[in-house]
């Protein structure tokens, strides 16, 4: 309601008590003394009637007589009232009719107050008189004679003077209280209604959400109290909202910053929203509002779990379930429930990608299924040519010192392999945690050739460099070396005798990539996306040629703790379609 329209409401309601209020107290009084003022007029009109009574009683002449009438008349003009004497209802004298007409006046015994003094001996009313043409006053008392009446006649206007004198005075008076109210209340009103409006538009303001707004002037004490609560209202409320809003962005930055997708179904299970990571985990589920899970992910499984938790089928209130996609994916979808501010049941899908877990275990499994075959096969010859010696000792050396090479190499052979498994797990390990520095790829290289110079020249293998960039990568001193002599030992264990091995450096902008070209038989497309994985092999002899199959597993592990990239070409020589190009790139280093 507007400031202007709420005042002159106020004040036209509080005017019209105030003037009801007024008026009923004009109209009680003006009633009570316009009746004590009959009364004292009736009083003095008896007293004068029971005056003039004595003298007419004390009077010698007779009634009915014209000396009777001259002395009534005298009377009557000497107190300036009009005197009337009746007998059985007939009128003898009357200090305002001439002699002449009194036989023409009405019959008197009917008159209300002759009635009422024949029967009490005094009576009074209040009537016009047609005689006199005027409203008066009668009063009326028995003479000392039976049917004699005195009457006595006053004219009521002094009386009705007197009333408008005091009508005048209240009207006066009613007046001025109504010009001194009005004036009164229209202050009133306009405090009132400037307190009303600031404390109106301050408890809107509040209930829009402006928390802020305080009631700061108070056109009236009497609202004070009421201003101090919604002060102290909006104050606790604008804690409480800041303490809510606090959490919510809290919770909301959890909510779409975190790795687990989120899903929220409402009462009805159907989809109410979703998070960041959700809709990069499933893209379907990015407009998704208002569906149900299984439109979207189309998995019966969560559909149906979904469905008992909602029904609150076997007193079901949350699940877990493992899925697996098509893409090779597996989520662990965690369903519970919990309830609104209207004890209704929702639904929250937490979805937590294990893939990468599963892709452990699997590795691991297969670790532990490698490891074991290459340890097994082995340690079996060991053992059978072992056992051999012992039960059937061979009768010639030659054939003595054949079984002990054979037991010595698989012995060798599974040193290598722990060896590896060693190296391998510790350069996964030392990961993050190992340090790296500014080395030099010259220095490095050339000191794997150096290590392997004598295991080239029994196969006549040359070991060549080409250009070999002098800016410093990133890494370590023993870790490039250990990934240069793998890549050259597999290099001359593969190439063909009389051939050559070749080291070239590319420098590209921030990186070095250093390529190890030999000319063996060459890769497989099949086989050079597995030739990183631990114990993978191209040839499975494995006793006879020394692979353990964790050379390259290493060589992958230790560039990537330099954040750097190793891979194969093959072939490297399109043309005769042989020979293998391994590529190490590396971050050159700052400084």
């Amino acid at each position: 309601m507007p400031k202007k329209s709420l005042h002159m409401k106020i004040l036209l309601w509080g005017w019209a008590v105030m003037l009801c209020a007024l008026l009923l107290t004009f109209w009680f009084y003006y009633g009570t003394v316009a009746e004590e003022l009959a009364n004292s007029s009736g009083q003095n009109t008896s007293r004068l009637l029971n005056s003039v009574r004595r003298q007419i009683s004390k009077s010698e002449t007779s009634p009915g007589t014209s000396s009777f009438q001259k002395e009534v008349t005298e009377l009557g003009h000497d107190l300036g009232i009009r005197i009337t004497y009746i007998k059985d209802g007939k009128v003898l004298a009357d200090s305002e009719v001439q002699e002449k007409r009194l036989s023409k006046l009405d019959d008197h015994s009917n008159r209300p107050e002759v009635i009422a003094a024949e029967a009490s001996g005094s009576g009074e009313n209040i009537r016009y008189s047609t005689t006199l043409d005027t409203r008066m006053l009668y009063v009326a008392k028995t003479m000392s004679k039976e049917g004699e009446f005195l009457r006595l006649a006053l004219p009521y206007s002094v009386i009705g003077e007197r009333l408008d004198r005091v009508k005048w005075n209240f009207a006066l008076v009613l007046l001025l209280i109504a010009i001194g109210s009005a004036l009164l209340l229209i202050y009133i009103g306009r405090r009132t209604a400037a307190a009303v409006t600031e404390i109106s538009a301050t408890a809107r303001a509040i209930g829009e959400g402006d928390y802020s707004k305080r009631i700061r002037i108070i056109p009236g004490g009497e609202y004070q109290l009421l201003a101090d609560s919604i002060n102290t209202m909006a104050r606790k409320i604008q804690g409480h909202i800041e303490i809510i809003e606090d959490q919510k962005n809290k919770l909301d930055a959890m909510f779409d910053n975190m790795k687990e997708g989120i899903m929220v179904l409402d009462t009805d299970g159907k989809i109410e929203s979703v998070n960041r990571s959700m809709i990069e985990i499933v893209p379907e589920t990015k407009n998704s509002k208002g569906r149900m899970p299984l439109e979207v992910l189309t998995r019966h499984e969560i559909q149906d779990s979904v469905d008992a938790i909602i029904n609150n089928l076997n007193n079901v209130k949350s699940d877990s379930i493992i899925l697996d996609f098509p893409d090779g994916r597996s989520m662990n979808v965690t369903i519970c429930s919990f309830n609104d501010s209207n004890s209704r049941r929702k639904l929250i899908l937490v979805f937590h990608d294990i893939s990468e877990v599963r892709r452990i275990e699997m590795v691991l499994r297969d670790f532990v299924s490698n490891a074991s075959h290459q340890l097994r096969t082995p340690l079996t010859s060991i053992k059978g040519y072992t056992e051999t010696i012992i039960d059937n000792p061979p009768q010639d050396n030659h054939t003595l010192s054949k079984f002990l090479n054979i037991i010595l190499d698989n012995a060798n052979h599974m040193s290598k392999v722990i060896t590896g498994m060693f190296a391998l797990a510790r350069s996964e390990y030392s990961g993050k945690k190992l340090r790296s520095e500014p080395t030099s790829l010259n220095e490095t290289i050339t000191h794997s050739i150096n290590n392997l110079t004598k295991q080239a020249a029994a196969k006549k293998i040359q070991i060549t460099t080409g250009h070999i960039a002098e800016n410093p990568v990133v890494g370590t001193d023993e870790g490039l070396i250990q990934i240069f002599e793998n890549l050259l030992e597999n290099a001359i264990k593969y190439a063909p005798e009389n051939s050559s091995i070749k080291i070239e450096t590319e420098l590209e902008r921030d990186s070095i990539t250093t390529k190890v070209i030999d000319e063996g038989p060459g890769i497989t497309p099949s086989d050079a996306e597995r030739i990183f994985e631990r114990f993978f092999k191209l040839d499975e002899n494995a006793v006879e040629n020394g692979s353990s199959g964790l050379g390259l597993a290493i060589c992958r592990s230790l560039v990537r703790n330099f954040n750097g990239d190793i891979w194969v070409e093959s072939p490297a020589d399109t043309t005769t379609g042989t020979g293998s190009s391994f590529c190490v790139k590396l971050p050159v280093a700052n400084g």
